[in-house]
C-alpha cells in the first residue's frame, strides 16, 4: 500500500511539473520556439506509438467522397463473412437499391470494429459518427448534421502498403461490385440530340445463346481482351473502342447477340435510329451524350437511312452549288451522310468517350460501302446464319 501511494504521488508530481513547464513555456518562450518544441514533442510521440490511422470522410467540403462509398461497399462484403463479423454486436441493414428490399446489404454500425487482412497485414476498421453544427444562416437553417467517417488503423511500417496497394485494391473491388450489380439501361434517341433511357431486362446471355460454340467462344474472348487493353489503346494512340458487324438473314439472332454482349460486359445500350437524326451535327451531339462503357447499336444500317456513296456526295455538292435557292442548299448540307457516319465511328468525335462497343447490323453486307467495313471501323465481322444442331446449348450443363 505504501508503494502504491508513493507511485501515485510521483505520478502527480510529474504531471504537475509538466503542467508548470508547459505554462512557463507558453509565457516565456516566443512563438517560434514554442512551435519547435511542439514539433519535437509530436515527433517523440510518433516514435513511441506503432499505430497509424487513415481517415476516410463521407463528405469532403461540399462534395461526396467516392472513396467513402468504395470502402462502404467493400466492407459490406467483408461483414457478410462470418469470420470478419465476429465480435460485432451491432450491424446496420439496408436495401440494395432505392425502393427495393429484394436484397439486403449488411454493414457495420457506428462504434463497431472489424479486422481485415490484406497481403498478410491486419487492418482494423471502425465507423465513427459525430455531429457538426450547421450555420443558421446557411441552407440548412441551423441545427446539427451527422458526419460519418471510416477509420483504418495498422502498424505504421505498413503505411506505404496501405496507401499504394490496400486502398487502391478496395476502390477497384468496389468498382467491380457496383459494375456487376447495377441495372442496365437501353437508350433511344427520342429527338435530334437527346437520349431517352429505359431499363434493359433482356434475358439473353452467352450461355443461352444458340450459336456455334467455336464462334461464340471467339466473340467472348475478343470482348474480354478488349476490356483489358486500356493501356494498349493509349500506347498506340487509338480511341478505346471496338466495332462489330453482324450480318445475315433476318431472324438469326442478331438482337439476341447484342443483348448477350451487354449482359456479359454490363454495358448500357444506345440504340441509334438514324432516321430520327436530321444532320451530321446532331449525330455528333448524340455521340457526346453517350456514357463510357456503353454499346452503340445501329440496326439494319443498309435500310434505315439512304446513305449516299462518297462519289454521289461530291456530285450532290456540285448540284447544290448551281442552285440559287439558299433553302435547297441548306437542306443538302444538313443530311446525315456517309462521311458524317464514318467520322462518327472513328474520326475525331469518336474520341469523346472510351471503352465503347459499336455494332452495326445488316441483312445484306454487300450493300454497305467498303469504307464502312474496314478494320478500325468494323473490327470483327460476325456472320449470323441459321442455327445448326451443335449451335444449341447443352441441356446437361
Amino acid at each position: 500500500m505504501a508503494s502504491y501511494d508513493k507511485t501515485i504521488a510521483t505520478a502527480a508530481s510529474v504531471a504537475a511539473s509538466l503542467m508548470l513547464v508547459r505554462s512557463l513555456a507558453s509565457e516565456l518562450l516566443p512563438s517560434e520556439a514554442r512551435e519547435v518544441l511542439s514539433a519535437a514533442v509530436n515527433s517523440v510521440r510518433s516514435r513511441l506509438t506503432w499505430q497509424h490511422t487513415i481517415v476516410v470522410e463521407e463528405i469532403e467540403g461540399w462534395s461526396y467522397n467516392h472513396v467513402y462509398a468504395a470502402v462502404k461497399a467493400y466492407l459490406a462484403t467483408r461483414v457478410a463473412d462470418a469470420g470478419a463479423s465476429v465480435g460485432m454486436q451491432c450491424l446496420r441493414v439496408s436495401s440494395a437499391g432505392s425502393g427495393s428490399a429484394d436484397r439486403l446489404v449488411v454493414t457495420m454500425d457506428a462504434g463497431q470494429e472489424m479486422a481485415d487482412v490484406y497481403g498478410g497485414v491486419e487492418f482494423r476498421w471502425c465507423l465513427v459518427t459525430r455531429e457538426v453544427k450547421v450555420d443558421p444562416h446557411g441552407h440548412g437553417g441551423g441545427g446539427a448534421r451527422e458526419v460519418r467517417s471510416y477509420r483504418v488503423s495498422f502498424h505504421k511500417k505498413h503505411k506505404e502498403k496501405a496507401l499504394k496497394e490496400y486502398l487502391p485494391f478496395i476502390v477497384a473491388t468496389a468498382k467491380a461490385i457496383k459494375h456487376g450489380e447495377r441495372t442496365l439501361n437501353i437508350y433511344m434517341n427520342e429527338d435530334t440530340d437527346d437520349w431517352a433511357p429505359m431499363e434493359l431486362q433482356h434475358p439473353s446471355t452467352f450461355s443461352t445463346l444458340a450459336m456455334d460454340q467455336t464462334q461464340k467462344q471467339s466473340i467472348v474472348d475478343d470482348l474480354d481482351r478488349f476490356i483489358k487493353r486500356k493501356d494498349y489503346y493509349r500506347r498506340i494512340g487509338k480511341a478505346w473502342k471496338r466495332g462489330y458487324l453482324l450480318y445475315g438473314p433476318p431472324g438469326t439472332g442478331k438482337s439476341s447477340l447484342i443483348a448477350a454482349i451487354a449482359n456479359h460486359l454490363r454495358f448500357d445500350i444506345y440504340d441509334l435510329e438514324l432516321t430520327g437524326v436530321d444532320s451530321n451535327s446532331d449525330l455528333r451531339r448524340l455521340l457526346v451524350g453517350m456514357t463510357n462503357r456503353s454499346i452503340l447499336v445501329v440496326e439494319d444500317i443498309d435500310c434505315t437511312i439512304e446513305l449516299m456513296q462518297r462519289e454521289e456526295q461530291d456530285e450532290d455538292k456540285e448540284k447544290a452549288k448551281s442552285k440559287s435557292k439558299e433553302k435547297d442548299k441548306k437542306k443538302a448540307e444538313d443530311k446525315v451522310t456517309l462521311s458524317g457516319l464514318l467520322n462518327f465511328v472513328d474520326g475525331l468525335w469518336s474520341t469523346s468517350g472510351e471503352e465503347r462497343i459499336i455494332i452495326f447490323t445488316t441483312n445484306y453486307k454487300e450493300r454497305l460501302d467498303p469504307a464502312l467495313l474496314r478494320p478500325g471501323r468494323m473490327d470483327m465481322h460476325i456472320h449470323m446464319g441459321y442455327c445448326t444442331p451443335r449451335g444449341f446449348p447443352d441441356p446437361c450443363q
